[in-house]
């Protein structure tokens, strides 16, 4: 029998379609903080209590079979750059891998800029 791949991004929209129905006053950009406290919870019961609408979120989600804590990757993912999700889509890298290059590159970036901006204070100190 062959495994059958879903597309995260689809299915993402799915759960914030969902989720968006059920709660229309939570906004998009907060998702991804909330659903980062439902995964810890999912994973972490017997440290933390969840409380009202943070409660019947999770609720939902196991509700309509989903793994908070797995929904939690598919939101982060989704801030990925496009040529890493154009990867992913196609099955050339996983979602773990896709995570740590996107993570590796920011912080290239960081570092880099960290380096010419030292660089560039220096030489004005010593033109002064």
């Amino acid at each position: 029998m062959a495994k059958v791949r879903k597309n995260i991004f689809e299915e993402l929209e799915r759960v914030k379609k969902l989720v968006l129905d059920e709660f229309p006053d939570l906004e998009v950009r907060d998702l991804c903080k909330i659903l980062g406290r439902l995964g810890t919870f999912h994973y972490n019961k017997r440290n933390k209590m969840l409380l009202g609408e943070d409660k019947a979120l999770y609720d939902l989600l196991i509700l309509n079979s989903y793994n908070p804590y797995t929904v939690y990757r598919w939101a982060l993912l989704e801030r990925v750059p496009d040529e890493i999700r154009f990867q992913l889509q196609n099955s050339h890298v996983s979602q773990k891998k896709a995570s740590k290059i996107s993570f590796e590159r920011r912080h290239e970036t960081e570092s880099s800029l960290q380096v010419s901006i030292r660089r560039l204070g220096l030489e004005l100190i010593r033109g002064m």
